[in-house]
């Protein structure tokens, strides 16, 4: 059976570009996954054609090359591997924030190619090898190149193994399993079978925060080294905490009565309930801190900050509001003192 066009696998025009191509895949993803759709043959053979296309689409070199030359590729023929000889090399262009363990680093930039790509003269020499044609052309080739006339020494090229090419899978964390992290386990296709294992996601990652897991991707042979797997994290947003940096927010209602005269409060943390006091006179705005209660990243704790919230008295009879009245008789605040305008 003939396999389908890749473009038409992923959904998208010939033209698309690298985050159109992206997006289009973690969308199928999300519709073909084996967690999704358990013991359906035929939504497990629609994941591996995404995800078979996507290691071709996603790779400049190897896209140059399937646009040329098709599913056959320049080595092309029944059984064999279209793009052999073209695998990406080591990620290119990637900045990495902080490492996160043996083999593993978190990048919080999303960049949009993981290789250096050649240009059409790399593809060329892969094709002829040097000094291919009969050696017409040596200089633009690389070919032999003669030291005198009737004699032509030749340059040995040092062999460097190929590699494996990378796989990207995302994944979608709760709040808290990114603040404190987690291990799951995933299934992936690599190296055309689907495998399942487990992933430590590092405590501290972001929305859109990338991990590389060097030597996890495809395998591939001649000795050369496997690729990389990149896992995307998505992060729910959570019902009542926000992330700043390594902090954690909560806002904490608090009655007017209370914030006048001062009260305890127990609020939620991410590891569990905590009593905090609000002292007396404490305004709408005010941050009280719970030390090391944040984001964990490595050897760094962020803390928690309680952020006031006042709330008021929505109705008042005439009788309540003599009383804020005389209150405010005897306590005057000049609320607007220290603002600028």
């Amino acid at each position: 059976m003939a396999k389908r066009d890749l473009y038409e696998v992923l959904g998208v025009s010939k033209t698309a570009s690298a985050d159109e191509i992206k997006r289009a895949h973690r969308k199928l993803v999300r519709q073909y996954h084996p967690d999704v759709n358990k013991n359906n043959k035929a939504s497990e053979e629609k994941f591996k054609e995404v995800q078979e296309a996507y290691d071709v689409l996603s790779d400049e070199e190897k896209r140059k090359t399937y646009d040329q030359f098709g599913h056959a590729g320049p080595n092309g023929g029944p059984g064999g591997d279209p793009f052999e000889g073209f695998r990406r090399g080591a990620a290119g262009g990637a900045r990495s924030n902080w490492r996160a363990g043996p083999n593993v680093t978190v990048e919080e930039i999303d960049p949009s190619q993981f290789s250096n790509a050649g240009d059409f003269g790399d593809i060329f020499e892969q094709l002829f090898g040097r000094g291919g044609m009969g050696g017409v052309g040596s200089a633009a080739a690389g070919g032999a190149r003669a030291s005198r006339p009737g004699r032509t020494r030749a340059r040995a090229e040092p062999h460097v193994p190929e590699r494996g090419a990378d796989i990207e899978h995302g994944v979608t964390l709760t709040f808290a399993q990114a603040a404190r992290g987690v291990t799951i386990p995933l299934q992936i296709s690599r190296d055309g079978k689907l495998e399942t294992i487990d992933v430590k996601i590092p405590a501290g990652v972001k929305d859109g925060s990338k991990i590389r897991l060097r030597g996890k991707g495809q395998h591939v042979g001649g000795g050369g080294d496997p690729g990389d797997l990149y896992i995307v994290t998505t992060v729910r947003p959570h019902e009542y905490f926000r992330r700043d940096e390594l902090d954690v927010l909560l806002d904490v209602p608090v009655s007017i009565y209370e914030s006048l005269l001062g009260t305890k409060v127990t609020v939620p943390t991410l590891d569990g309930q905590v009593t905090i006091t609000i002292p007396p006179g404490t305004s709408s705005g005010a941050k009280l801190r719970i030390k090391g209660r944040g984001v964990h990243r490595g050897d760094d704790k962020g803390d928690q900050l309680c952020i006031v919230k006042i709330i008021v008295p929505r109705e008042l009879d005439e009788e309540d509001k003599e009383l804020v009245k005389k209150l405010e008789g005897r306590k005057p605040v000049n609320a607007r003192a220290d603002v600028k305008w």
